[in-house]
């Protein structure tokens, strides 16, 4: 009920809005047939982010009825691949999201347009939080920031209390020796995380959140430093957890969230917008976001940006439409019930969902997700790095051998051909 009553009130604000400037210039002519502008995200198939903005596009359609939103879904695994095609063969949306890995594979290949000419960044810019300068590339914007979602580590309370756990893990061996508590496989399992080639993407995420918590970093001053004794050291914690078995093996993230809203996965380190849908999903579970089980406790974040590809049919509409959600944020988070790219609106949405509080009070690594220095080479790189991971896990090979394989690979295939 109290969803429904946000998206109810966010979208009666929308609707009561006029709007000034570039939406103001858009007009339909008499006898004109509405613009079609194609919004590709993943965001379409997710309960609560679907939920939200469809209410968003609801109401820029009807201030604005020159403009129809057109729906392109593709479910977060396959995203960036899916959209490379389409960018890469020049049919592309008008409107497209990124997180920050797929923002610099999108920036990399010159398939973004610079929006500082398009859109009115300048009253704005007070209210972005630091996350917004990932989407500013050589002094020009080829993103706004729309979401923002870091990890923490999920529990179901219920089952840590039936197995007798008093409170949550607080260091890599506790979690460890938690998860393997809370095993019975096939039935139940301590744990869900990415762990394949196939979710290379989102793996990136799960491997870096390990990483930074062994105090690791995958570059230093503007060097690889994979095969450095703390990344070493993640990479074998992460065989260890993959040789106790605790978690479903071979299966993707949409199976291992679904199993944990369905109480068959104890814990995930997952971001806040999976405490939302576990309740969306199961009312009655019992979800608790606590920090990393880290010595000290850090998290990583990642950011989704609206961006407009280069070859976007309706550039002008699309600039509108950024403009009109930036400016609109605090309806969306409140819809979303998730952290913004506004510092004022998230004063109010943490009044709504105080939980959300865990994930931006915890120390941020700003270089976990995109090695420093090699930004816009991050496919290349995480993949080299993560095939090496692989070959830990999957085929029992040394991790440092491993790793001094990848850091090898990295210096010969990315550092010296730039």
């Amino acid at each position: 009920m109290m969803r429904r009553s946000l998206l109810a009130c966010g979208i009666a604000t929308l609707l009561a809005f006029v709007t000034t400037g570039l939406l103001g210039t858009l007009r339909l002519a008499h006898g004109q047939t509405p613009v079609e502008l194609e919004l590709a995200t993943w965001w379409w198939a997710v309960p609560t982010r679907g939920d939200a903005l469809r209410k968003i596009t609801a109401a820029f359609s009807v201030e604005y009825p020159q403009v129809k939103i057109k729906e392109f879904s593709i479910p977060y695994p396959r995203f960036e691949e899916t959209l490379m095609v389409r960018l890469a063969a020049g049919n592309a949306p008008d409107v497209v999201t990124a997180s920050d890995t797929m923002f610099f594979s999108f920036m990399t290949r010159e398939h973004l347009a610079p929006l500082d000419t398009m859109v009115n960044l300048a009253r704005l810019k007070n209210e972005f939080l630091p996350a917004q300068r990932i989407g500013e590339v050589s002094g020009r914007t080829y993103g706004v920031l729309v979401d923002y979602v870091s990890y923490a580590l999920l529990i179901n309370k219920r089952l840590f209390r039936e197995a007798g756990i008093a409170q949550p893990p607080r260091t890599p061996e506790e979690f460890l020796s938690v998860a393997k508590r809370l095993t019975r496989a096939p039935d139940q399992f301590g744990y869900g995380v990415r762990h394949t080639m196939d979710q290379e993407a989102g793996w990136w995420y799960e491997a870096s959140f390990w990483v930074i918590g062994f105090g690791g970093r995958w570059a230093v001053d503007g060097k690889p430093a994979v095969n450095s004794a703390p990344v070493v050291a993640a990479v074998r914690f992460l065989k260890e957890m993959y040789d106790a078995g605790i978690f479903p093996k071979g299966v993707d993230s949409a199976t291992y969230r679904r199993m944990f809203y369905h109480e068959k996965v104890a814990m995930l380190t997952d971001n806040q917008n999976h405490i939302v849908i576990s309740r969306t999903q199961n009312p009655a579970i019992e979800v608790e976001a606590v920090p990393p089980p880290f010595k000290q406790p850090v998290t990583h974040v990642e950011s989704v940006f609206l961006t407009i590809p280069k070859a976007a049919r309706h550039p002008k509409e699309a600039a509108a439409f950024l403009e009109f959600f930036q400016r609109h944020l605090k309806d969306y988070g409140l819809a979303a019930r998730n952290i913004v790219n506004s510092k004022s609106a998230n004063e109010a949405i943490f009044k709504e969902a105080p939980h959300l509080r865990t994930f931006v009070e915890l120390p941020v690594v700003p270089d976990a997700i995109l090695p420093a220095g090699f930004e816009t080479r991050l496919p290349e790189f995480r993949n080299i790095v993560l095939k090496h991971v692989s070959n830990v896990l999957v085929r029992n090979l040394d991790p440092k051998a491993e790793m001094d394989a990848a850091q090898a690979e990295l210096e010969e295939k990315v550092v010296k051909k730039p």
